[in-house]
């Protein structure tokens, strides 16, 4: 009866996952994880489900020189499957995260940024996930039970991870870290990306009026 079928993916969300060699990543695992101790030590007593976070601005820190060209590498490589036209970006901000046993970072976006990413130095057993929730709010009111699960039923992702793993999403993309169960902690650094140049072209308007002003 059908002559042709077909599902068209109208406005997807990407989140980009990029994996760097065992070696290497052991080889940076444990630089960053020296430096991120240092730098937060003593650390203080945290409430209940707390993380303990650095400032935001560890690229500008020459010891994370290495990791910063890599997300640099990262990023250009997202905006290049996008295909957007920019003359430049930066790392507004870049941090590490330790979530001790207990620990959670609670569902959050990142304003003002184009991209954002995190990168994972440590992970113990049951700790390997992120959790995107799904943007479309207008979508929850009606949850089926499905056979099996599938990208267009449910609320949330969780994608699986692995130390020397980066992500890469739309910094508008809500997401969330679960309860850390184990007796080790859990070490990521995050990042944000935006265009250097936003505020003097590219935040102008993508349109022109039909009714011409006059000048003067």
């Amino acid at each position: 009866m059908f002559a042709r079928t077909e599902v068209k993916d109208v406005f997807p969300t990407p989140i980009w996952v990029v994996d760097l060699e065992p070696a290497k990543a052991a080889s940076l695992n444990a630089h960053l994880k020296k430096h991120i101790y240092e730098l937060t030590e003593p650390r203080k007593e945290l409430p209940v489900g707390g993380t303990w976070q650095t400032d935001p601005v560890l690229h500008q820190r020459p010891e994370f020189n290495e990791f910063s060209g890599m997300v640099r590498q990262a990023a250009k490589a997202t905006l290049d499957f996008l295909q957007v036209v920019h003359t430049g970006f930066e790392i507004t901000g870049c941090w590490a995260n330790i979530n001790p046993k207990g620990g959670l970072n609670s569902a959050h976006m990142h304003p003002n940024n184009f991209l954002s990413g995190v990168y994972y130095v440590s992970l113990p057993p049951g700790t390997e996930q992120i959790v995107f929730s799904d943007p479309r709010t207008q979508a929850a009111p009606v949850m089926p039970t499905v056979r099996q699960w599938n990208k267009y039923m449910g609320n949330e992702i969780r994608l699986e991870l692995k130390e020397g793993r980066f992500v890469l999403f739309p910094s508008w993309l809500v997401h969330s870290v679960p309860v850390n169960r184990s007796d080790e902690h859990r070490v990521s650094m995050s990042y944000n990306i935006m265009f250097s140049n936003f505020t003097e072209t590219m935040s102008r308007p993508l349109w022109q009026g039909t009714a011409k002003l006059k000048k003067g």
